[in-house]
């Protein structure tokens, strides 16, 4: 339902509230599938809440893995809801319509149109927001251009962009995404689509609520590069933290990674405004699925195992007082974290601003993970936070 009034009388495509086609041919459908105030019906309402107020035209900017195929890598493997790519949660969310897209190589623009169904392509992003009007950019290109493209985008007046990581390759070029976005009054939101991730709200929900105590400190077991995956524990962990990271100390897999200005994977300490901690563990397992995260407070801890498919929330027995291990409640509406994302960007345009993965927390995952080797190469000192040096890149 994207705010519009039911009209009668004819037939009209739409999306419902949960973001199914619909069509409403009298008023006799809509008193049918209106509820009645005395039905306590609050699931319809819960979930029409949470939609959009508007719809807003939205347009995919690089048309290869994260923008439109990334999926074909995961068909049979249920790990996690289904979509991933941009293309198709944008089709599935409410509040936008997925309406055009652009990149600079023709045959990826065939496959996209082949899959999608869209129409309006393009060979060059500024000519395709200037032609159709586009509110929303989902960003999905190399990281090389991600900035200058941005700022583009943003001089150009959409309303918001969502980009996927890591964010860019420069501190320079991170500052400068956020400084155009904020000039133009444009919404700047990274795709660490985790954070809007329904297991994640819960257990960030009832951190809040003191189901564990006040939150101590963070851990993550992960084997991957530092600015690529570890962009999303680094959002994910900036979110759940509440305060900019304020120093580091880093330990990287080798002196000839630390060397190098690839993304290399990396272990450390972080320490955040507020006192609590993070560690970042990269000698862990190698097998898939071995991203694992804890969430550690003052009286319990919950723990997210085999990337993200498995959550325990571990609390003191009522009587005993020895741990006690249940399942963290699942998302009571659950679906793909990148469709929660899309929307949640199209809410923050009607609230003027992003709080669950802003630009600031993709750049600053991309300079913990430059501290962290800048630490390394210094003898594993500590580093404080922000780096003085914005040139440094990483990948």
């Amino acid at each position: 339902m994207s705010g519009e009034p039911y009209r009668t009388g004819d037939c009209i495509g739409s999306k419902d509230i949960f973001g199914f086609p619909t069509t409403i041919r009298s008023t006799a459908d809509i008193e049918e599938r209106t509820p009645m105030p005395e039905s306590g019906l609050k699931a319809f309402q819960t979930v029409r809440d949470t939609a959009p107020e508007h719809t807003y035209r939205g347009a995919v900017v690089g048309c290869g893995r994260m923008g439109s195929t990334i999926d074909d890598e995961h068909v049979g493997q249920p790990h996690y809801p289904w979509p991933w790519a941009h293309a198709p949660a944008m089709i599935e969310a409410r509040g936008i319509d997925l309406v055009a897209a652009a990149d600079e190589d023709p045959a990826k623009l065939a496959d996209f149109r082949r899959r999608w169904g869209c129409a309006a392509l393009y060979t060059d992003y500024r000519e395709m927001v200037e032609k159709e009007a586009i509110d929303v950019v989902c960003l999905t290109t190399r990281p090389e251009p991600r900035a200058e493209i941005t700022v583009g985008l943003a001089e150009r007046g959409v309303k918001a962009i969502f980009a996927t990581k890591p964010m860019c390759r420069t501190l320079a070029e991170a500052d400068a995404m956020i400084e155009s976005c904020a000039r133009h009054g444009v919404i700047l939101a990274m795709a660490c689509h985790l954070n809007w991730y329904g297991y994640y709200t819960t257990a960030h929900r009832l951190i809040a609520e003191g189901a564990i105590g006040p939150l101590k400190s963070m851990v993550c077991h992960s084997p991957s590069t530092l600015s690529n995956i570890q962009s999303h524990t680094l959002a994910l962990l900036r979110l759940f933290s509440g305060a900019r990271a304020q120093w580091v100390v880093g330990l990287i897999d080798t002196d000839e990674q630390a060397a190098s200005e690839g993304d290399v994977p990396g272990s450390g300490i972080v320490v955040y405004e507020n006192g609590i901690r993070t560690i970042l563990n990269s000698r862990s397992e190698t097998q898939p699925y071995a991203w694992s995260l804890e969430f550690i407070g003052e009286t319990g801890r919950i723990v997210s195992r085999n990337a993200h498919a498995q959550f325990e929330l571990w609390t003191p027995h009522p009587e005993t007082g020895a741990p006690t291990q249940t399942h963290l409640p699942g998302p009571w509406h659950p679906r793909s974290s990148m469709i929660d994302a899309i929307e949640g960007v199209c809410r923050s345009i009607e609230a003027g601003r992003e709080t669950t993965c802003p630009g600031e927390f993709g750049r600053e995952a991309l300079e913990i993970a430059i501290a962290l080797r800048e630490s390394h190469r210094r003898g594993n000192v500590r580093v404080d936070l922000p780096l003085e040096d914005r040139n440094l890149r990483m990948g």
